[in-house]
């Protein structure tokens, strides 16, 4: 691969004729990552990231909303988007193969991508941000969602503009949204899966109104919130085939359409998958990366059981993103009264 997409442009415009392409034309504009700058009345930022992974276009469709908007109206606010991982969103694909995850590099590395998400950190440096919105899509099915790293009043303010279900997670680490999170308020949305109308039109307006705010609350909350906390990544063991359909012959078969569980809670005894070789398929992570298997499947004889209440997020389907990520995250509700949980790890 030659470093045309480790190289880091900056312009300062977005062009007319971003409203005549896809995503997967994007090279025809921004050939390599780049940072647009779009000055506003305040020099208060509000940082966008679009496409860090190029099959999730949602982004891509909210820059091109954004550029038509400012066509009869004038930025509040400086918007500074970060145009992510442009090799990948020409090829329709997550990440180009042999190349790191563009979410994954924002803790420290010694990959050329690794210093190119620097190089985006350093421009940030001393800039007077705002907020932070990265948008993303899902492959499997979820509802419209914010992930957040803090539960901070702000924070909570910021994701409740997108949705009233909100994620609180610390793992993986070297998401982007964990480096903005030390800078200002910052979300990660989930808008649901690429090109769905409703999740560009919820993810366009909370960058609109995010623009328009005069600022965020620094106590209380003024709608329901309905929170969750990570407490578990799940990963499936190395040399293990899946199948989710019943006429499989993988050694490792989930229910089929077991994305529809996103989101649902479930409860301890709840048959996960079947399992029909030796060994355990399946291993759950804390944000520490300690291996918290135990508290949440057993392995019988013929499946795996979920041995505690649960409810799971983000269960893909697409066997590619579950070995090159994870299978999808288990959750527990937040009690944001209850201070102690806020940084609760098992």
């Amino acid at each position: 691969m030659d470093t045309l997409d480790l190289t880091l442009d900056e312009r300062h415009d977005l062009p007319a004729e971003l409203l005549r392409i896809n995503a997967r034309e994007i090279r025809k504009l921004f050939p390599n990552p780049c940072l647009v700058e779009l000055k506003g009345r305040s020099e208060e930022t509000v940082f966008l990231s679009v496409l860090l992974h190029g099959n999730e276009t949602t982004g891509f469709s909210v820059l091109q909303r954004l550029a038509r908007w400012m066509r009869s109206h004038p930025l509040p606010r400086t918007v500074l988007v970060f145009i992510g991982n442009v090799r990948a969103a020409e090829a329709g694909l997550r990440h180009i193969a042999g190349q790191p995850d563009y979410n994954r590099i924002w803790n420290g590395g010694d990959s050329a991508e690794h210093a190119l998400a620097n190089r985006v950190l350093d421009k940030l440096a001393g800039r007077n941000l705002f907020a932070a919105i990265d948008i993303h899509n899902n492959t499997g099915r979820n509802p419209l969602y914010g992930c957040i790293n803090s539960l901070a009043p702000d924070f909570l303010h910021l994701a409740s503009m997108f949705s009233p279900t909100v994620v609180y997670f610390r793992n993986p680490a070297s998401v982007i949204s964990m480096a903005l999170s030390r800078l200002c308020p910052a979300v990660t949305v989930e808008a649901g899966r690429p090109g769905e109308p409703a999740g560009v039109e919820r993810a366009f307006d909370l960058v609109h109104d995010t623009l328009h705010l005069s600022a965020f609350r620094q106590t209380g909350r003024d709608r329901d919130l309905t929170v969750y906390h990570t407490v578990g990544r799940m990963e499936i063991e190395p040399g293990w085939r899946i199948g989710f359909t019943p006429s499989s012959d993988a050694p490792l078969l989930f229910p089929s359409g077991m994305d529809e569980w996103n989101f649902s809670p479930r409860q301890a005894g709840t048959h996960w998958a079947r399992v029909s070789q030796s060994g355990m398929p399946l291993r759950v992570f804390n944000a520490a990366r300690q291996d918290i298997t135990e508290h949440f499947f057993e392995r019988q004889a013929d499946g795996l059981i979920l041995v505690r209440d649960a409810t799971p997020s983000m269960i893909t389907l697409d066997t590619t993103i579950i070995h090159d990520d994870c299978f999808g995250y288990l959750m527990e509700a937040v009690d944001l009264d209850n201070q102690q949980v806020m940084a609760a790890e098992i």
